[in-house]
């Protein structure tokens, strides 16, 4: 969705984490700010996009990292936040 609001007439907010906490704030203010009021960006330590550390351990039994991932890069992008990793 292109934004109808240009980026200094937005409020910045800015998350610390995109750990399971920080990506739900995400989700919850991207389902909430319809009129794109404020222009998210998240700071993320790891490599990668935000992942389930709860059930971290099973990824030892199958090897696959895909059921782990809460959301891709594109749906950061697709809801106008800018992602930083690493």
């Amino acid at each position: 969705m292109i934004s109808n609001k240009t980026l200094p007439d937005r409020k910045t907010v800015v998350v610390i984490g995109n750990g399971m906490v920080g990506h739900r704030f995400c989700e919850r203010l991207a389902a909430y700010d319809r009129d794109r009021e404020y222009q998210v960006v998240t700071f993320c330590e790891e490599p990668r996009p935000a992942y389930d550390r709860v059930n971290l351990t099973k990824y030892f039994t199958h090897r696959d990292p895909t059921p782990l991932i809460l959301a891709r890069r594109e749906w950061y992008q697709e809801n106008e936040i800018t992602l930083f990793v690493g």
